[in-house]
């Protein structure tokens, strides 16, 4: 018993050794002695691959479905922005929208074995690398200086993304030796305010040694100081949030305000706290004070404002290295991610759909919400293809010859990021006999239903789609993690929340519209300027330029909405209607019925860690 205990709780601590010895192993297994330790880190290669392995669990944006993955990420599939049309219980996000997750299985892309397991990988590195002369990487204390902050970040960012998933969790400062007392391995969860406080101070240090810019072009995609201002950026922002900071005593949620380790110490703050506010803004603001980041935009020969708002959006996405992006990784797999999008008459899937919510969260090209626009309609269909507002923006051999009018007059954004029926993918590769024929989502079409490999919504998202990109013959791309227009979010949002009229949030809103093409937000809504207005505007403006992100999911959440937001009947066309029946497809219709519990607001501790750690409390509501 004694055993077991010890290897779930090393497990926590991310303290199992791999069991294999160096000789006939790779430089990524975990030696499991000094002199095989020694051997490592007296070989620069070798010492440089035991750090890359640890990047190889950054998230990625591009994996949200496949949840055996180790960058598995998760959060697109699991929001109210998202539908996975796989219905197979195989595909989690489908059984969490309906209520089905128990803390017996963990395997919804839960990441506490997983990332703990790296933390120790990584205090072993820190504890271990040293200077080798005439050894690469390793020759000079300054490269094992800079190799060490990197492996800082990399703990801290773990930490971080830990704390998301979970809340309060153990705080992990170095490795502990396998042979300690088991005593010594019981540990409990920090507090809410104990991990914010150390990943706050730990993120800024890290901050100071680290580079304005990557110095050596080799190693682009390694963190700079905008990486850990950023991480540290986005972390005060949950932690000030009503989740975390509720102004009215968890009311609703009271199994929060009250959870407690064994011995009695709350780890849900007690009392709101409105600098926190305050913290979070100013965390975000240091990032933007670097200067070296800006929105990114580019300029049509044409002029076409419009136009260029398009462009600009769209390259933030398929142009790597642009001014706009702060971290992301710098390997993907695309062809997973094109799977799952590209219309199966294309040789894809086309199953990860978004939903009605996120078509009619876009606002109109005048900037005016759908219900306030008067060039909304849900009704007919445009059929000159000089006013169907898509071609203004696509190559010839995408441009189409009728369009519902739903999809007529939206923002330059809508165009980037929804693939509607009867739109054209936009790539030679998609041509038939050289033309490229309308997307078919209509039931028994030849991108629709009853085959699963289609949307239950009748839209997928066109997110990441480059000109001429398509499976297997994508230009290359980097999923972004973090951005300099999430960052002016940030900020605005927790401004708006202690300085009210402070006059920074219209222009850092006004800043993002722009570049998406629509006017500021007080011409197109003079009357609704109240701390109230702005802040569902600000969070409206999340909703749609952070879509299919990530950060969706962590919004409804992080203000305790997601019972309304992602549950009930959820919407979209009525795919079960054929090409004859076209005017009954474009009706809006439930595809699915949702469900959110209480418990859904954070993952659970797997079962087996709590059954060998008495020391540690489930999340609220599991049990």
């Amino acid at each position: 018993m004694k055993r077991i205990i010890r290897n779930s709780i090393n497990t926590l601590l991310g303290l199992l050794f791999s069991g294999s010895l160096l000789v006939g192993c790779t430089p990524f297994e975990q030696p499991t002695n000094v002199r095989d330790l020694d051997y490592v880190f007296s070989h620069g290669e070798e010492t440089r691959q035991w750090l890359t392995r640890a990047y190889a669990f950054l998230p990625d944006p591009f994996v949200c479905w496949r949840s055996t993955w180790n960058e598995y990420f998760p959060y697109i599939a699991m929001s109210d922005e998202c539908d996975m049309g796989l219905d197979g219980d195989s595909f989690n996000a489908y059984r969490i929208d309906l209520g089905d997750w128990n803390p017996n299985e963990d395997v919804y892309g839960g990441k506490w074995n997983i990332l703990f397991k790296q933390i120790r990988h990584l205090y072993i590195f820190l504890e271990n690398v040293k200077v080798v002369p005439n050894q690469n990487y390793i020759d000079s204390q300054d490269k094992v200086d800079a190799m060490k902050l990197e492996a800082r970040f990399l703990i801290a960012y773990y930490h971080v993304r830990l704390f998301e998933q979970y809340g309060p969790i153990p705080i992990i400062r170095g490795a502990v030796d396998p042979s300690a007392d088991i005593s010594e391995l019981m540990v409990s969860r920090n507090s809410v305010d104990e991990v914010v406080d150390w990943l706050d101070r730990e993120l800024y240090d890290i901050a100071q040694g680290l580079p304005l810019t990557e110095p050596d072009p080799k190693w682009a995609g390694r963190p700079l100081r905008g990486a850990a201002l950023a991480v540290r950026a986005r972390l005060l922002l949950l932690a000030a949030s009503p989740l975390y900071n509720s102004p009215d005593g968890y009311r609703g949620l009271e199994q929060f305000g009250v959870l407690q380790n064994k011995d009695g110490k709350r780890l849900f703050p007690q009392s709101y706290d409105e600098t926190k506010w305050k913290r979070a803004a100013d965390a975000a603001k240091e990032v933007i004070n670097l200067n070296i980041y800006s929105l990114h935009k580019t300029a049509s020969p044409t002029g076409d404002e419009k136009v260029d708002a398009f462009n600009s959006y769209r390259e933030v996405f398929t142009k790597p290295g642009n001014k706009e992006v702060i971290f992301a990784r710098t390997t993907t797999d695309y062809n997973e991610y094109y799977q799952g999008i590209q219309p199966r008459q294309w040789q894809a899937g086309a199953f990860m759909a978004a939903t009605q919510k996120l078509v009619d969260a876009f606002y109109m090209e005048d900037g005016k919400d759908i219900h306030d626009s008067g060039s909304y309609s849900e009704e007919g269909f445009t059929t000159d293809p000089e006013a169907i507002t898509l071609n203004r923006y696509v190559l010839d051999l995408a441009k189409i010859d009728r369009v519902f009018n739903m999809y007529q007059h939206r923002e330059p954004r809508f165009y980037v990021s929804i693939f509607f029926n009867g739109r054209k993918w936009e790539s030679e590769h998609a041509e038939v006999n050289g033309v490229v024929e309308p997307c078919d989502f209509f039931l028994n079409g030849k991108s629709g239903r009853p085959n699963q490999d289609s949307p239950k919504t009748g839209y997928t998202t066109y997110k990441y789609v480059g000109v001429g990109d398509y499976k297997y013959k994508q230009s290359a791309k980097n999923p972004i993690l973090f951005r300099l227009a999430e960052v002016y979010l940030n900020y605005i949002e927790a401004l708006n929340q202690y300085d009210p009229g402070n006059e920074d949030i219209l222009f850092y809103l006004n800043e993002i519209r722009n570049r998406a093409g629509i006017p500021d937000y007080e011409e197109c809504y003079p009357d609704r300027l109240s701390q109230e207005d702005l802040h569902d505007a600000i969070m409206r403006e999340r909703m749609v330029e952070l879509n299919f992100e990530g950060n969706r999911y962590f919004d409804t959440r992080r203000y305790c909405l997601a019972e309304k937001e992602n549950a009930g009947e959820f919407y979209g066309m009525n795919v079960q209607k054929t090409r004859n029946e076209e005017s009954e497809f474009y009706k809006r219709t439930v595809f699915e019925t949702r469900v959110f519990k209480k418990s859904f607001y954070l993952f659970p501790i797997p079962k087996e860690e709590l059954s060998n750690n008495t020391n540690l409390v489930q999340n609220p509501y599991w049990n």
